[in-house]
């Protein structure tokens, strides 16, 4: 019995790998580069806010901003593209759910993989790039990037369950969670500093991709410890939309693939 128990988690492990692989590999097909497009994107991409805040718009007030903006870019980008393509998770996988018995949640740990493998990438980018322009220290405070990671990753793809379990019954969802993405980007400090306004409107801080990009930068940008009450609570909160989510996708999604 042991012996086949675990037979089948590792079945379920390689089939979320192959979807995750297939997934992450099929948005570099047919260019000549291939899967090296996923190193140069984020190099290209940190460089160019280098150039343009440093000689444009700061000069040499203050370049390390750079570095500021692209902790938040990319932990945004992670969680925006991420719920942005589970919304048409069971209409792309259909075919496949109302033939094959298989678990409905693969597909979203397929989803997460894919895209944080994405994200670890630009990370690395962000990395070493850190070390060519400004010498970073870094220390065991890192260790602290292992439960934030897990926090953002749960929290999104609790919000993945309930975007691609709703998008069955509203179509129309699309495009306002677009519209909640563009207002999330001003509202979470990718580009401002958070003590702006979360010394008056503390509440703000509830938002776990808020107090993830911001523990973030404190262990990455500071070599700090991170907030703790601030990186608890949102662990909290994303675990509560992850379980929460998890069963409202369970028992809402079979009622709502009929619709598909």
């Amino acid at each position: 019995m042991l012996i086949k128990i675990s037979r089948n988690f590792r079945n379920r492990l390689e089939r979320i790998y192959l979807f995750a692989n297939t997934d992450y590999y099929v948005r570099y097909y047919g260019s000549k580069l291939g899967i090296l497009w996923a190193f140069l994107n984020p190099f290209f991409q940190i460089l160019i806010y280098y150039l343009v805040f440093t000689y444009l718009i700061f000069k040499i007030k203050d370049p390390s901003f750079i570095l500021y903006l692209f902790t938040g870019v990319i932990t945004w980008q992670f969680f925006s593209e991420t719920t942005n393509s589970s919304i048409r998770l069971f209409l792309k996988q259909r075919y496949i759910l109302q033939n094959i018995a298989l678990p409905k949640v693969d597909f979203f740990w397929s989803l997460i993989g894919s895209k944080f493998w994405g994200y670890l990438i630009n990370f690395l980018i962000f990395i070493l790039f850190d070390f060519l322009f400004f010498k970073p220290v870094f220390s065991s405070n890192l260790l602290y990037l292992l439960p934030i990671w897990i926090g953002l990753i749960l929290f999104t793809l609790g919000v993945s369950f309930i975007l691609s379990t709703l998008y069955v019954y509203l179509n129309d969802l699309s495009h306002l969670w677009d519209i909640t993405l563009m207002a999330g980007f001003w509202a979470v400090p990718i580009i401002w500093d958070y003590h702006i306004i979360y010394n008056n409107y503390s509440f703000m801080l509830l938002n776990p991709v808020t107090a993830f990009i911001i523990n973030i930068r404190q262990v990455v940008l500071e070599n700090s410890t991170p907030d703790l009450k601030s990186l608890f609570t949102a662990l909290a909160i994303s675990l509560v939309f992850a379980v929460s989510g998890y069963y409202f996708m369970k028992f809402k999604s079979k009622k709502a693939l009929e619709f598909l």
